[in-house]
């Protein structure tokens, strides 16, 4: 097996169903989630290695990010994490009050262990992390940190609920205009406007589906990196946020762990489905740097966001209250850039409708001598450093593409 295939095919493990407690949308569940933190090495992609803290479960090896846990909205979660690094590590779901531990350093070869209980919030896009550092920042952006999503309990569309539309959110939490834009948007899907399909949740036991994907941003300083030494963090590491602020400078930029080349048909990453089929895609900024997500062919519906900080990387609209909730939109933007600072999520829609630049769609669908199946179209950083490695290797960071696979009827025909 070739290297980059490798890397393509490591990204794409599955959270195991037994890990995750075979949680049904109709009943509360209890979820043990088991978790480690260890140390892996890392290929980047012009060849060097750096050397990264990961966390893993049962069924995925150290990866960065770690497993994409998934839960129903109400459920009773209960993580145990064991730490494999002699230093102090810690865990939380960022705006989730209950879920913030401290785990202890390993003595000699034992771990140390911690566990927490909460009750999984609303439902939508989390990240979990190690903000334990004085820094603040720099264990997660050495690699600990992944996606926490939550399933809501029903998510029927407030407008239509007989059409049992299915939505990712739970609309009766919400008042006014919100819950009524974004229904609005899932009862389209299936009818003339998007005639593909409705939108299809991911089931709890996978990491992703073919009409969700994550991609989470983070980007690496190799000389952070070098910090990490088997016997703990080196002493010279930054003490402060602001030590840490002025003196990073990211020469890599990833999704989901890799760049450029090793982006390319990643399962875990690439969209490709069929026109009118919605994906839906979770954009979690787990580093430092701020980026603005570009994509070409298709506008995607920006549905809701979630902010995590407010030291100075962006304000907390609302106040320190909505820190870490699931804001829903008053009004579905149509965005083919859309921003994301520094531990804020966005959760936006991908249509797949027609590309506007091909004109006479009828014909070509009918006719793909000119041009055949799949469509693939780019997406990439509009900060431009962010499409670069190790300097000003472009376009090896932020870099991916997505695809049509063919026209309006495809439903059933893929899987991944």
């Amino acid at each position: 097996m070739q290297r980059r295939e490798f890397l393509i095919l490591g990204g794409s493990g599955v959270v195991a169903a037994s890990a995750l407690g075979g949680a049904t949308q109709s009943q509360a569940a209890t979820h043990h989630i088991q978790l480690s933190i260890n140390t892996t090495r890392v290929l980047l992609i012009d060849g060097k290695y750096v050397n990264m803290l990961a966390y893993s479960s049962t069924s995925i090896a150290n990866r960065v990010p770690g497993p994409v846990l998934r839960v129903t909205e109400g459920d009773t979660v209960s993580i145990t994490v064991s730490n494999w690094r002699p230093e102090e590590h810690g865990f939380e779901v960022g705006g989730v009050g209950g879920s913030k531990m401290t785990i202890p350093g390993k003595v000699g070869t034992t771990p140390g262990v911690a566990t927490k209980t909460f009750t999984a919030p609303e439902a939508g896009t989390y990240m979990y992390f190690d903000g334990s550092h004085p820094s603040e920042h720099l264990y997660r952006v050495l690699g600990l940190h992944g996606a926490l999503i939550v399933h809501p309990r029903s998510g029927l569309s407030v407008n239509n609920p007989a059409l049992a539309t299915i939505t990712p959110y739970s609309m009766d939490r919400y008042s006014g205009e919100a819950p009524k834009r974004v229904s609005m948007v899932f009862e389209a899907f299936g009818t003339p406007r998007f005639p593909g399909g409705k939108w299809v949740p991911c089931p709890l036991d996978k990491e992703f589906s073919i009409q969700e994907r994550i991609w989470i941003f983070n980007e690496i300083d190799p000389r952070f990196n070098a910090m990490i030494t088997p016997t703990g963090i080196a002493a010279s590491a930054p003490t402060t946020a602001d030590a840490m602020r002025n003196s990073y400078v990211p020469r890599y930029f990833t999704v989901n762990g890799r760049s450029g080349y090793d982006l390319m048909n990643a399962y875990d990453v690439t969209i490709k489905n069929y026109i009118g089929e919605p994906t839906l895609v979770r954009t979690i900024n787990a580093g430092l740097a701020h980026h603005a997500t570009h994509i070409h062919g298709n506008h995607m519906f920006e549905l809701a966001h979630t902010i995590l900080t407010e030291d100075g990387f962006l304000p907390i609209a609302g106040g320190v209250e909505n820190k870490g909730k699931v804001i829903l939109h008053d009004s579905v933007w149509e965005r083919d850039t859309w921003p994301t600072w520094p531990m804020q999520i966005r959760d936006m829609l991908l249509p797949l409708e027609v590309p506007p630049d091909i004109p006479n769609w009828e014909i070509f669908a009918k006719n793909t001598a000119q041009e055949p199946f799949p469509l693939r179209y780019v997406m990439h950083d509009h900060c431009e450093m962010g499409t670069t490695a190790a300097g000003g290797n472009y376009p090896q960071g932020a870099v991916l593409h997505w695809q049509i696979s063919g026209p309006v009827g495809g439903r059933g025909k893929i899987t991944a």
